[in-house]
């Protein structure tokens, strides 16, 4: 239970990190491409994203990966399918992977619905923010919204920046343990 706890623990300090980095690529964000997920069906639990499995180390992610290292993250630029992928590798202090991020840019609505949409199909929701919910972060109170899926192993968040200002879309992957924990998380 203390290992979960830290684990969730490392994985909700991560997110928390991801969201603040992600703002301040502000610039870069604007230029990037739409990102849409395909909606072929995935077999649950899911091993990997990208052809990376969640037990990669920090090792292979940097020989076998060609990833760049940062502190507790990864930058990686993968081949998923017939797209290439910009995605993070977000690792606890113990050295395990606790996460994958990609970074969809600034909110839009129109593609927020089709992301939704599509993992729908793919995954299966298992998690919708609340009306209330909705309108506490619709008002500026709570900073971020979150739809998840797959047994919690896929999370869909809108987040405020740093200034309040701007809405960006992310999307994490998590392994089956730390997912189950941040999806338990989400819904109290």
């Amino acid at each position: 239970m203390a290992f979960q706890l830290t684990t969730f623990r490392s994985a909700a300090l991560c997110i928390l990190i991801a969201l603040l980095c992600a703002c301040s690529a502000k610039e870069e964000q604007a230029k990037t491409e739409v990102w849409l997920p395909d909606t072929k069906v995935v077999k649950m639990p899911m091993e990997d994203y990208a052809g990376i499995p969640f037990n990669t180390t920090r090792e292979e992610a940097k020989e076998k990966y060609n990833c760049t290292a940062y502190e507790l993250s990864f930058s990686c630029k993968m081949k998923n399918g017939d797209q290439e992928e910009s995605i993070w590798l977000i690792y606890n202090e113990a050295g395990r992977l606790v996460l994958m991020k990609k970074e969809l840019g600034y909110f839009k609505k129109d593609v927020a619905d089709t992301i939704i949409e599509r993992f729908t199909i793919k995954y299966g929701l298992d998690y919708t923010p609340s009306e209330g919910q909705e309108s506490a972060f619709a008002a500026g109170i709570k900073k971020s919204k979150t739809y998840v899926f797959g047994g919690g192993q896929v999370a869909f968040q809108v987040g405020r920046s740093l200034n309040n200002r701007n809405e960006l879309m992310l999307v994490y992957f998590f392994p089956e343990d730390v997912g189950t924990t941040f999806a338990k998380s989400v819904m109290n």
